[in-house]
């Protein structure tokens, strides 16, 4: 085929990535809140119990990504993500076909990882084999929010006809013609991928944990992540427990997802100017302020706090990439992400069913909200005394290995 760098088939390949992205990661992050009341009533459960269902899916995602990361590697990146698409498309169908809520649960979790292979695992293979010279332009570009964007508002639109179990189907449906483009891709593995993995493991485990700068910024990124799961989960409930309609809650939530379009490039310049702490340190602010607003604040500026929570949330994956690559170097970025991806996992799991507890407790969404953005004073903290922290030059952390 030839390089896929080059001209049209490169293009190409970017596409087929970006419609793979938008359409798992997309459809399982921006279509869950637009669900969510419909998902109470088909499974017969509390608000608090449904949102273990995002939790099944973020995990799942996390699981997926550490340990899929060596398979993916035997497997071509083509197939990786035909997996991805595939597994999605039997989840959403499998949510539209069940209600039984043990089902569901289990069809969340493949969700998470039908996201994990075809929108993270499977794209970052292609970028790192085919473009190595461009893979954050790649990237940046496969990971455009615009199903996160137009989802919200477009199922909350087709809800009102089709249904629950319709629009699942629906959704699945969609994913036949994206795994067809997929299949069609011609992207293999070389054995570079492995050698770039040799090399980063070469960075023993002590020299990661013994940090106490990873520490603070993992735990940190880590209350970042949870709080901005919760807000895709109960977005829209929210809206409409304060008076606005299904479609309005649902724009509220678009506005969020695309804040990110410029919130990505934004943070990301930031990042390189003054560090990657810094930048998650001055989101965090951004996010604790807006979260306070939406408690605090009348129906009419809902749309401007979710804009700004948005621009400041949507780029913590990129950030958080950064900032290890910043403290570890490229020989040790890919590990020390990993690991801190899993000391997150907890905090992701629990944000979104706490929220919905409190919510059933209080009857009122504001009290959590205003939790929220307290639990985000303490990541500011953290994540500022990460950034005063002086970094030791990587020569000495190898020295210490």
């Amino acid at each position: 085929m030839g390089d896929p760098s080059a001209g049209k088939t490169g293009a190409w390949t970017v596409f087929v990535c970006m419609l793979a992205n938008n359409f798992t990661l997309g459809i399982a992050f921006g279509t869950y809140g637009a669900f969510l009341s419909h998902n109470e009533q088909a499974f017969g459960v509390a608000r608090d119990t449904i949102s273990f269902g995002m939790s099944a899916v973020s995990t799942t995602l996390g699981l997926s990504a550490l340990i899929m990361g060596n398979a993916v590697r035997r497997l071509t990146p083509r197939r990786s993500i035909a997996i991805g698409v595939a597994a999605t498309a039997c989840a959403l169908a499998g949510l539209g076909l069940t209600t039984s809520f043990a089902v569901a649960m289990a069809m969340w979790a493949l969700l998470g990882f039908g996201a994990a292979m075809a929108a993270i695992l499977g794209p970052v293979a292609i970028a790192a084999e085919y473009f190595p010279g461009r893979s954050g332009k790649m990237l940046a570009l496969t990971n455009l929010p615009l199903v996160l964007f137009v989802g919200p508002w477009a199922v909350t639109t087709i809800l009102a006809e089709l249904g629950r179990e319709g629009t699942y189907l629906l959704l699945a449906a969609l994913l036949l013609p994206v795994l067809a483009l997929v299949l069609r891709l011609k992207v293999g593995t070389q054995a570079v991928a492995s050698e770039v993995q040799q090399f980063q493991a070469n960075l023993p485990l002590r020299a990661i944990m013994s940090r106490k700068d990873f520490w603070l910024l993992s735990l940190g990124i880590a209350v970042i992540a949870a709080t901005g799961t919760a807000y895709t989960v109960h977005a829209i409930p929210f809206g409409r427990s304060a008076g606005l309609s299904g479609p309005a809650s649902a724009v509220m939530l678009s506005v969020y997802s695309g804040a990110g379009l410029a919130g990505v490039p934004l943070f990301g310049w930031l990042a390189d100017r003054i560090g990657a702490p810094r930048a998650l340190a001055l989101s965090g602010c951004v996010q604790c302020v807006s979260w306070a607003g939406l408690a605090l604040a009348p129906p009419g500026g809902f749309l401007f706090l979710s804009a700004m929570l948005g621009a400041a949330t949507t780029p913590l994956t990129m950030l958080h990439g950064t900032a290890m690559a910043q403290m570890f170097g490229g020989n040790g970025a890919g590990r020390a992400m990993g690991y801190s991806y899993a000391i997150k996992l907890p905090f992701l799991f629990m944000a979104s069913p706490i929220v919905g507890y409190a919510y059933l407790q209080m009857g009122d969404y504001r009290p959590a909200f205003l939790a929220v953005a307290a639990s985000l004073m303490v990541a500011v903290v953290l994540l500022s005394v990460a950034s005063l922290t002086r970094r030791r030059p990587r020569a000495q952390v190898a020295a210490e290995a």
